[in-house]
């Protein structure tokens, strides 16, 4: 490695200000260190013997000493910063599928019969398997009443952040308007659909399934038609609970009612798994223990997959062991020059 293919630092962020930082504190810690072995020896004796002592110290160690140890910690430091040199470029190419995550936001999911919330459970587990993505593009419907969508993306981090903060009370309609969601990731994935390629599509929804109005039995068709597979996931208790009241702040203020009449919510099955079975999916049940993110992604594994766009990486070789082995050289060496002091102040000190 030569300083002329030096690519770059894989830690650069503050280095510049800790090389200064030991730079400067190994000179004063040296400086200090010598004023205070002098001070010391002159309060065992005679001055005049004593800087006889002293000078005779050869002054090329004491000078060489704290230069080396400086050089030492510097060369730690950009060690540690991970010094890169170019490697070879390489070629790589993408096989995924289409997939859109649709997750229910009504207010029913402010249950809490999950780890916490079904919709904070919901949301930790679909990160998960947005996070393991692998190639695939991904799109995302959030839906109460009415459905919101992120179009379809390799950036899933940025896709993550679409819902990261998003609540039941900040959707424009309230409901659960399964049938709309299905339509609105159908949309999602057609728009995206390359004439003439074999490719897989899906959908996992991710809901309690209670929806009376919005006809979700009739796009389930549409999309069996379309080919493209819906895989559902059912969250909550199939016994009644009382939905809670969130406050802004987060907290509740009791439950919802309907007049006089508290209202329940419950997880219908039946409808998610008519869903799945129409268009060719399957159907999960969510537990606490148990989300089915995995079961989904191994149910999609072997879908048939486009060939995505070929992209060239540029490897990066590791460089930092020509920093680190020279300041574990003159580590060495000042740890034996240190030596030789001792040995070499003893003997003064023997002489009469």
């Amino acid at each position: 490695m030569t300083w002329a293919n030096l690519h770059s630092f894989a830690h650069p962020r503050g280095f510049g200000f800790w090389a200064v930082t030991f730079v400067v504190l190994s000179i004063f810690g040296f400086v200090l260190g010598a004023a205070l072995r002098k001070r010391k020896w002159h309060s065992l004796g005679d001055e005049a013997i004593i800087d006889r002592l002293i000078g005779s110290r050869s002054a090329f160690l004491m000078v060489l000493r704290p230069v080396l140890l400086t050089v030492a910690l510097v060369l730690i430091l950009l060690a540690f910063a991970k010094p890169q040199t170019e490697g070879r470029t390489i070629t790589m190419q993408s096989q995924g599928l289409d997939m859109v995550v649709a997750l229910d936001f009504s207010k029913s999911m402010n249950v809490k019969d999950m780890h916490g919330t079904r919709l904070e459970h919901a949301k930790r587990e679909m990160n998960k398997l947005i996070s393991s993505g692998g190639g695939d593009r991904l799109g995302l419907v959030a839906f109460a009443g009415t459905p919101m969508t992120y179009p379809l993306t390799s950036d899933y981090e940025s896709a993550k952040m679409f819902w990261e903060d998003l609540r039941p009370e900040d959707m424009p309609l309230g409901g659960t308007a399964i049938g709309l969601a299905l339509k609105a990731a159908k949309d999602l994935l057609m728009d995206v659909r390359k004439p003439n390629v074999e490719q897989s599509q899906v959908v996992i929804l991710i809901s309690d399934g209670e929806d009376l109005v919005s006809k979700p039995m009739l796009v389930a068709e549409e999309m069996r038609k379309a080919g493209i597979k819906v895989y559902t996931i059912g969250i909550g208790d199939t016994d009644e609970s009382l939905i809670p009241i969130v406050t802004d702040a987060g907290g509740t203020s009791g439950y919802m009612k309907f007049g006089d009449k508290y209202i329940r919510s419950h997880l219908d099955e039946s409808l998610l798994k008519k869903i799945a079975e129409t268009t060719g999916g399957s159907y999960f049940r969510a537990t606490k223990d148990d989300f089915g993110t995995q079961r989904v992604l191994k149910a999609i594994k072997d879908m048939k997959r486009e060939a995505g766009k070929k992209r060239k990486i540029k490897e990066k070789n590791e460089e930092f062991h020509w920093f680190l082995f020279p300041a574990l050289f003159f580590l060495l060496v000042e740890f034996l020059l240190l030596g030789n002091a001792r040995i070499l102040r003893r003997k003064q000190e023997e002489t009469p």
